[in-house]
């Protein structure tokens, strides 16, 4: 019998992981990233572990009959409505054979019962598996953006045919509706518009784009930055929308920048009309993607800032013309906002 049969013919136990997993965790995580994968916080089982224990996320394991970790999958949460797919692990041996569903399937079970609103993911673009994934097996799904170079650039030793994306790496963003949608208005500056509308135009999603801004916002904004020192990259929260947004906003990405970012992340809430007045390509950042229910009180607006705009689509096989067209969009206002933040001679 060929390995290949033999695997196919194992018997393979689904669960929540343990801490006994930890460690083939680890040896499952180098057996296809070697020591470069992008959460580094998974080489490190007790701290891994710790953190599930605390709630920030839950996993499940694939298990041979002699305790060998051959599959992972996570949820981390942000908030109470909404948790967020990774961490996606097959060992090369052992693909195709359904493993990946097997855990899919038990962990969307374990966050229904959990109250979880939305499930989102980031699907990697130099193969259609994942997109697949989350566009066939979840309901209602969709991809809304994409974080672009958002990523270290990543080796595999596993393979995935000589596909992986070159330099930084870049992923969708997707999401879908684990319980009844709230019926909410967006509003977006007229410049985001036309690619929110691209990408919510094939959802059953219950969105109303609004780009009328009213009265401009008073007070004083309330912005938070944090750093990853493994991407060099920035992300900045606005929690409050003042009249000096603007220059909030753009002090925290001076900062990230004196720093070595070499990509930022903004999120922006975008349930009243004070966000509509809010076009920030001048400050370098362009639409990312739409995040539903991941504000305090609503939707999010995710736009991005990019050192380098310049995209390099070789290694990209995205799943349809539909998600095509929208990476179209993303990436030209990528490089309309570079293009429109630089210093004028």
């Amino acid at each position: 019998m060929s390995d290949a049969a033999a695997q196919a013919e194992e018997t393979i136990e689904v669960r929540p992981m343990g801490l006994q997993d930890a460690e083939g965790l680890v040896e499952l995580v180098r057996s296809t990233y070697g020591d470069d994968y992008v959460h580094e916080e998974i080489y490190h089982p007790d701290l891994f572990f710790a953190a599930q224990e605390r709630g920030d996320h839950i996993s499940e394991v694939a298990v041979t009959g002699d305790g060998k970790v051959v599959g992972h999958w996570a949820f981390t949460f942000h908030g109470p409505r909404v948790a967020e797919s990774g961490m996606t692990i097959t060992h090369p041996d052992y693909r195709g054979h359904g493993i990946a569903t097997d855990l899919e399937q038990n962990l969307l079970r374990r966050l229904d019962g959990m109250g979880v609103r939305w499930i989102m993911g980031e699907p990697v673009l130099f193969h259609t598996a994942t997109q697949e994934i989350v566009l066939k097996d979840w309901n209602d799904a969709a991809i809304t953006g994409f974080r672009l170079k958002v990523f270290h650039p990543v080796e595999t030793v596993g393979g995935f045919g000589g596909e992986l994306e070159e330099g930084r790496i870049s992923a969708a963003m997707a999401f879908a509706p684990l319980a009844s949608m709230v019926e909410r208005d967006v509003w977006v500056a007229p410049a985001y518009a036309p690619v929110l509308g691209r990408a919510l135009e094939f959802t059953g999603w219950p969105r109303r784009i609004r780009e009328s801004a009213g009265e401009a916002p008073s007070g004083e904004s309330v912005v938070e930055s944090s750093w990853d020192e493994v991407n060099s990259s920035a992300s900045v929260e606005v929690h409050e929308i003042g009249g000096d947004i603007e220059e909030s906003v753009a002090e925290a990405r001076d900062e990230a920048v004196a720093r070595g970012a070499r990509y930022i992340e903004l999120r922006l809430p975008v349930s009243g009309p004070e966000s509509a007045g809010l076009d920030l390509r001048g400050l370098g950042f362009s639409y990312a993607a739409f995040l539903p229910e991941m504000g305090d009180d609503g939707d999010l607006l995710l736009l991005q800032w990019l050192e380098d705009p310049l995209i390099d689509r070789a290694h990209w096989h995205l799943a349809s013309d539909e998600i095509e067209a929208l990476a179209d969009m993303v990436i030209a206002q990528a490089a309309e906002a570079y293009e429109m933040s630089q210093p004028r001679s």
